[in-house]
């Protein structure tokens, strides 16, 4: 089946340029009639073809985007989390750490809950009257290690230095008396260090000196210790048959209690209110033979 065929009459000529064949203005080009190119009055105004922009690249999805950046984050995040907990553990090392009191041994001047801030760089330079920490001489302690989940954490704690080693056999008490000093105690609640009866303001309201007697010297390297909290403090004075005599090795001297700092109603600093001021040092006789 062929297409229809074209009306001959309305084809144009051959040789006729295809556009005489259109209407303009009601005027054939089969009139006879020729336009003048001149007489463009009445053509409609001639536009130039509009060139759209090129289109802009879309931008990256939100999401895409920020899973480029999640790694990197990430990254930034954990290197700033190790480098806090190296500076907190070279602060709590060297500088300074905070300790719990669990007991009333040091009542009135420290009470159960208290937290104390304690140096960490001073233990070379321990007096009479500092507030100390140290670590357990010789089982003046009875205490459990956690086990299980407990343990777990202590133990990785500790080993990020977050908590001092042997966390839990620490004691706190005030030193009494440095190598050399001779420290006598009648009983009956006087108390002398190198022949001066001290006087002691810290004490717990009611306490005296020592309801326990004692004569003691001090040996070089070791301290005395005892609690504020005299009637109440399992300090030096009973643990003379352990294997220091009930002295305290300088080395076994965690840090210097120096102020409160919890609760914040308890903040206030430590100090032995010149009780010992009036001591002198030690004679020279004084630490010969003076073996724990």
């Amino acid at each position: 089946m062929t297409a229809p065929q074209e009306d001959a009459d309305d084809l144009p000529e051959v040789g006729t340029p295809a556009s005489a064949a259109f209407e303009e203005d009601g005027q054939t080009a089969d009139s006879g009639e020729s336009m003048d190119a001149a007489d463009t009055s009445d053509l409609p105004p001639s536009f130039k073809p509009v060139r759209r922009p090129t289109p802009l690249a879309a931008p990256e999805r939100a999401d895409a985007e920020a899973a480029k950046s999640t790694p990197r984050r990430r990254g930034s995040n954990l290197l700033i989390v190790l480098a806090v907990l190296v500076v907190v553990a070279l602060v709590k090392t060297f500088v300074v750490q905070t300790f719990g009191i669990p007991s009333g041994s040091m009542e009135d001047t420290l009470r159960e809950g208290d937290r104390v801030a304690v140096t960490m760089y001073d233990t070379d330079d321990v007096d009479r009257g500092d507030v100390v920490v140290f670590t357990d001489p010789d089982n003046w302690l009875t205490v459990t290690e956690p086990t299980g989940l407990k343990g777990f954490v202590q133990d990785t704690l500790i080993f990020l230095h977050l908590l001092p080693e042997d966390s839990g056999h620490h004691l706190i008490k005030r030193v009494i008396g440095v190598g050399g000093d001779h420290i006598v105690a009648d009983g009956k609640g006087s108390l002398t260090i190198n022949g001066v009866e001290v006087d002691e303001p810290y004490l717990k309201s009611g306490r005296s000196a020592s309801d326990v007697a004692f004569d003691v010297t001090v040996p070089a390297g070791y301290l005395w210790v005892m609690g504020d909290n005299r009637s109440n403090s399992a300090d030096s004075r009973f643990h003379q048959d352990d294997a220091n005599g009930g002295f305290v090795p300088l080395d076994n001297v965690v840090g210097v209690a120096k102020a409160i700092v919890l609760p914040p109603s308890r903040w206030s600093a430590l100090s032995d209110g010149g009780a010992f001021d009036a001591v002198p040092d030690a004679t020279a006789d004084a630490t010969v033979g003076a073996d724990p």
